[in-house]
């Protein structure tokens, strides 16, 4: 929700009659506020800035790490269901003190909550409970402490590495121009949108209300050009693993046609037909082999141009080529297993007198 009025308009309380009301409809188990809509139609986390770990040697401003801030209520992890994993979220000692105000929207001391991936980045083999942090240039006299480690959200891209979040609570008095609301429920969500409206007009009539959807919804949207190209290729391999079962097959079937005179001059001299299948599938076996191995060293001369298409999969991961390389042998043998049955059937007469 962006909202529309005057710059001087005191947002932070137009936002929070709206979470107020939003938080009387009987079937919303929680409510929160959050400047930023995780899979929304804007840039998620779009606040960024350096910061500097208090107590640690200072280093030139262009140095410091980049990190994402946003500003969230106190219901925002319980409302997204973000684990707690070290520490304490918000609550009511993070009320304002007598003096909130700050420069440019920033308190000039608050406690913040930060997301694991920052916890990695900037505190790694550290604990970040209580380390407080400077943000901005020493000029702006901002200073954050750590009270909580959560779990980590994904921001516009799903398949992104997590950024390095900090949340700024509004409970502190932390200024909020934009805001967006998230609401959980146990029915059904699209029931909820007329009663979000009629709350959100009540405070004000002409603010409008858009992107309203699900976080399955949002999920979809995120992933429908992912999946798209998924069919695509789940198509083209289709079609590829026909077309390679059946060259496999007349392959094999040649092959066996050739040997018909060698096959019946086998079985003459006394070979069992088991011989003869096992002969068959055996020369198979070592061209899957063969195969195998030159597609693993195909594999792994393209990894650099093939791993960013494998999110959250290593380039060499054992378990991917293992599944593929049975998938391709097992098509491989059945196909070959019609010309494997053909050539234990050879009547060794009828072989030997062929030319």
């Amino acid at each position: 929700m962006n909202p529309i009025g005057p710059f001087d308009r005191n947002y932070a309380r137009f936002y929070g009659e709206v979470l107020d009301r939003l938080r009387e409809i009987p079937t919303a188990s929680s409510v929160a506020l959050l400047s930023d809509m995780p899979l929304g139609a804007g840039d998620f986390f779009f606040a960024t800035g350096r910061i500097h770990v208090i107590g640690r040697p200072a280093v030139p401003f262009v140095q410091q790490p980049i990190i994402n801030d946003t500003v969230i209520s106190s219901d925002f992890f319980r409302t997204m269901e973000t684990p707690l994993i070290e520490g304490r979220i918000f609550d009511a000692h993070d009320s304002p003190g007598p003096s909130p105000a700050g420069d440019f929207g920033f308190l000039h001391a608050e406690p913040v909550v930060v997301n694991q991936a920052f916890a990695r980045r900037i505190f790694p083999g550290e604990d970040p409970v209580g380390q407080r942090i400077g943000f901005g240039p020493d000029q702006l006299n901002v200073t954050w402490t750590i009270v909580g480690v959560v779990g980590d959200i994904r921001g516009a891209t799903l398949g992104a590495d997590p950024p390095s979040m900090v949340y700024r609570c509004s409970c502190s008095g932390t200024p909020v121009f934009r805001a967006a609301f998230a609401i959980r429920t146990p029915g059904d969500p699209k029931a909820l949108t007329r009663a979000v409206e009629q709350r959100v007009r009540a405070v004000d009539r002409d603010q409008p209300i858009f992107d309203v959807k699900t976080m399955e919804e949002r999920r979809d949207a995120e992933l429908a050009p992912e999946r798209l190209q998924l069919a695509l290729i789940g198509s083209f391999a289709g079609i590829a693993i026909l077309l390679a079962a059946a060259g496999v097959y007349g392959v094999m079937s040649y092959l066996v046609a050739r040997r018909t005179r060698e096959i019946g001059i086998r079985m003459a001299l006394g070979a069992r037909r088991g011989d003869v299948f096992g002969m068959v599938m055996g020369e198979t076996a070592r061209l899957v082999l063969l195969a195998i191995a030159i597609g693993f060293a195909g594999a792994y001369a393209l990894m650099r141009y093939l791993r960013f298409m494998l999110y959250g999969v290593n380039g060499l991961d054992a378990g991917t080529f293992l599944l593929t390389s049975m998938v391709l042998a097992m098509i491989v043998l059945i196909a070959s297993f019609g010309p494997a049955r053909r050539a234990v059937r050879v009547e060794p007469m009828t072989a030997l007198r062929d030319e």
